[in-house]
């Protein structure tokens, strides 16, 4: 018996150091499978403090990979990843 293994990691960044009240923040989420086996529905949430106001996201896939296009508020959806596949939500 063979068991299927992946090795997901998730990164997040909004690539500054500061931020003043009432600034928009674009915030940049990849999801990774270092494999060796491929993952189908792992789900993927990110939800925002109280006193941040989510906005609209959007997800670009690696070729193979497979992810909801775009969405609002609270990120918590799910992706397929081949093994070395990654799913970027911005």
């Amino acid at each position: 018996v063979i068991t299927a293994t992946a090795d997901l990691s998730i990164t997040k960044t909004d690539g500054v150091t500061n931020v003043n009240q009432g600034d928009a923040l674009t915030y940049t989420i990849v999801v990774s499978n270092a494999g060796p086996s491929a993952v189908t529905g792992a789900t993927v949430t990110d939800n925002f403090p109280a006193n941040i106001t989510p906005g609209a996201w959007t997800c670009a896939a690696s070729a193979g990979a497979s992810c909801a296009a775009s969405g609002t508020g609270n990120l918590n959806t799910t992706v397929d990843l081949p093994s070395g596949g990654t799913a970027t939500f911005t």
